[in-house]
Parts: structure tokens; C-alpha cells; sequence
């Protein structure tokens, strides 16, 4: 019988003697582990990555449903100000929309000021507490949420645009859930996006406004990912029998992304009386829902010929 040696908890720093020589690498080489405790499918992950307007990030990802942007700021000791303010400053700047601190434990402070990030529903913060073990010669390691994203009844907040927004899509999302149009979940698009499910990784139905604050409502199909030209251009191909069932023009988007998209004809602002919001939640409901009647079939036989064609070695190559 093999021997069963008892798991004696050690510090972080006995895993891994340097922060950035060997934790961020092991992290990076491991990230699976990491995204199974979140619940998210992290891809296309790159370390000491420099973004504009945010700096130098230990660890940038993508999440796989979304394409979404995903800053991992990791440490072995305990939570400090400097590591936060590096993450404030991610949360400012960087055109992400999820942002994970990984660290050795999390001080009440800390875990506050994540808390307060998380009720703005501008981006989805994570805290995650790793910890290290020994078991006779091995080591082991894992990993503990300690905060996350929360789906609660709003606290009173300040009205900003962030928060505006949110109270502007929480009906528009719950009238789409009853026509079956779910929002992606972790990894979804915020502030002024929404993303809903295809049922294919690689595409997302999404909502906007052209603005930040005051512009046309917008509703789109995004691809993403692997493939996502051939897939748009497959899609295009049957553009005359897709116009036709939404009943008009739509616009092809190919050159900061690509997809597929109806602009409304009149700006709103998320300042507006309720009555003039109103108005263009139903725009954006009925047109997200047309959308989708004419796509779906189309988008459904084209995925599954791009899906063949990737899996018998064929080649291939945020919304603006």
C-alpha cells in the first residue's frame, strides 16, 4: 500500500522563492486551475504584458465566450496598497472587464474596497487567496475565492454613468430572458455593453450605445476568437437572404471587429426621464430579437462548418 503522508500547510514563498521568477510563470503555466475556481474559460494567456494607458500587468488573458480582456495581478504575501492601487489603476485604465488579484491572504480592507468595485457593475473583480502545502517531499497548492462578482438587489449608490447603466439594462435583460436571450454570465461585457449567448463559443449577441453617456442604441452579433474572419465571411455570404429577413440594411462590420449590426435611428441619453429609456429599451429588445430570428439558422450552419473545418486542420484567421 502506498504511503499517505499528512498535508502540512507552509507558506506561499516555500513553493515559490520569487514572486515574478517563479509564481507568475507557474500561474501563467497553470492558469486552467486558477479559472476553474472562477468559473471562467481563460485562453491566450501572456505575462509582463504592457497596456495602454494601464502599464505593465503580471499575467493578461482572454475570456474564451467573450474575448474579454482579463488582468491577473499576482502576489505571495498578504494584501498590500501598493498591489491595490497597481489594480485601482487596472480598473481606471485598462480595457478590461475582469480584473483577479491573486494573493497569499487578503486583508479586510482590501477585501472592502474589491467589494466597492464590484457594486459599480462596471467590471467583475475577483480576490483570490492561494495557498501552498507540503506532503512529505511534494508540494501541493491551491486556490480560495475570498471576492466575487454578486447577483443582488442594488445598494444605494452614486448615480454615475456606470451605475445608470446598469439600472437602464437590469429590465432589458430580464425582457430578453423571457424570449430565451440569456446574458453571457462571468465574463460578460458591462458599463454601457450587454453580451448574450449564441449557444456557439465563438459568437455573442451584444447590445451598446455609440457613446458613453448620450449616443444611438446599437444591437449586434460579434464574432470572436479562432476563425471569427472566416466565419464572419461566411456569414455574409448569405447577406441577401439575412437582410431579408430582418426586413433591412444591416451593417457588416470587418475592421476593428467583426460582425453584424442595427443602429438605432435616434440618440438617448442614461440621464433621461424613464418614459424616454423606456423607449429605447423596446428598440433594443424587438431589434436584438429580429437580429436574431434572421441569424440563428445562418449562424448555427456556419459555426458548425467552421467547427469542422478547425478539427480537421483547416486554416482560418470588442465591438468599437
Amino acid at each position: 500500500m502506498a504511503r499517505i503522508e499528512p498535508l502540512q500547510r507552509v507558506s506561499p514563498w516555500d513553493a515559490w522563492p520569487h514572486e515574478a521568477r517563479y509564481f507568475t510563470p507557474w500561474l501563467a503555466s497553470h492558469i486552467g486551475r486558477l479559472a476553474d475556481v472562477l468559473n471562467l474559460k481563460l485562453e491566450r494567456v501572456r505575462t509582463e504584458v504592457t497596456l495602454p494607458r494601464a502599464g505593465r500587468v503580471d499575467i493578461c488573458a482572454q475570456q474564451a465566450e467573450t474575448d474579454a480582456i482579463v488582468v491577473i495581478e499576482n502576489q505571495l504575501g498578504r494584501s498590500d496598497d501598493s498591489h491595490c492601487l497597481r489594480l485601482l489603476g487596472y480598473a481606471a485604465n485598462a480595457d478590461a472587464s475582469i480584473l483577479v488579484w491573486v494573493a497569499g491572504s487578503f486583508s479586510s480592507y482590501h477585501r472592502s474596497i474589491l467589494e466597492w468595485l464590484n457594486e459599480a457593475d462596471t467590471i467583475d473583480v475577483y480576490a483570490v487567496a492561494v495557498r501552498a502545502y507540503r506532503a512529505g517531499e511534494a508540494l501541493a497548492a491551491d486556490f480560495r475565492t475570498v471576492v466575487e462578482p454578486r447577483s443582488r438587489p442594488p445598494t444605494p449608490r452614486a448615480r454615475t454613468t456606470s451605475t445608470l447603466y446598469a439600472d437602464f439594462y437590469r429590465p432589458l435583460v430580464a425582457r430578453l430572458g423571457r424570449h430565451g436571450l440569456l446574458p453571457v454570465g462571468r465574463g460578460g461585457w458591462r458599463g454601457r455593453w450587454r453580451s448574450f449567448q449564441t449557444g456557439h463559443t465563438g459568437a455573442v449577441f451584444g447590445t451598446g450605445s455609440t457613446e458613453v453617456a448620450a449616443g444611438k442604441g446599437m444591437v449586434f452579433l460579434q464574432f470572436i476568437g479562432t476563425g471569427r474572419q472566416d466565419r464572419f465571411r461566411a456569414l455574409r455570404e448569405r447577406r441577401e437572404a439575412i437582410e431579408a429577413e430582418v426586413g433591412r440594411t444591416v451593417s457588416w462590420q470587418d475592421k476593428t471587429w467583426f460582425g453584424v449590426m442595427l443602429e438605432g435611428s435616434e440618440a438617448f441619453d442614461v440621464t433621461a426621464p424613464e418614459e424616454q429609456l423606456e423607449t429605447a429599451r423596446e428598440w433594443m429588445a424587438d431589434s436584438l430579437l429580429r437580429l436574431r430570428r434572421a441569424l440563428q439558422p445562418h449562424l448555427d450552419e456556419v459555426m458548425r462548418a467552421g467547427d469542422a473545418e478547425l478539427s480537421s486542420g483547416g486554416s482560418s484567421s470588442n465591438p468599437a
